[in-house]
């Protein structure tokens, strides 16, 4: 099967913008979060052992568990890059061909830039843009995307917001 001709991102490449940012702002949980996960988590377990839903016991007590483990980590510093042909994100490359779309929306007190991926069950791709010309980003990006400007955060954001992650 032949290949078509795509266009790559070499290391010769010059970025036409480049930052670094934290991949995401923990927020700051008082003993009250984590007060309320242990009680959350004691009443499902209690309710579903009382109704012998064992294996149902068991997924709250490791949700429980990965909430917990997930509140005390902290994003890393990560290098965002975007070229002539596509964007990367530390060392994973995406040409353009590979998305649909992109948007632009605040979250809390950062920017966020997304790409809506080609493939069907792929999640967005997103870059925190800190100290770059947000304005210019879009500008360059609309020559090779489209925009979607009605877009802005997922249910999954005001979720994440909302339980402080």
């Amino acid at each position: 099967m032949a290949k078509k001709d795509e266009a790559k991102i070499t290391p010769a490449d010059k970025p036409v913008f480049y930052w670094q940012a934290t991949d995401f702002q923990s927020g700051k949980k008082n003993s009250s979060w984590f007060t309320y996960l242990i009680l959350i988590a004691v009443i499902l377990v209690g309710a579903f052992i009382w109704m012998k839903l064992w294996l149902a016991a068991a997924v709250v007590v490791a949700a429980a568990f990965a909430m917990y483990s997930q509140s005390r980590s902290q994003g890393s510093k990560k290098n965002y890059a975007i070229y002539d042909q596509g964007v990367t994100i530390d060392s994973r490359v995406y040409t353009f061909d590979q998305f649909k779309s992109f948007w632009i929306f605040p979250y809390e007190q950062r920017i966020m830039l997304r790409f809506e991926q080609a493939k069907r069950f792929s999640l967005p791709v997103e870059m925190p843009v800190e100290e770059e010309n947000v304005e210019q980003i879009k500008l360059f990006l609309s020559k090779h995307l489209p925009e979607e400007e009605e877009r802005g955060e997922d249910i999954t954001d005001t979720i994440n917001r909302w339980i402080k992650f």
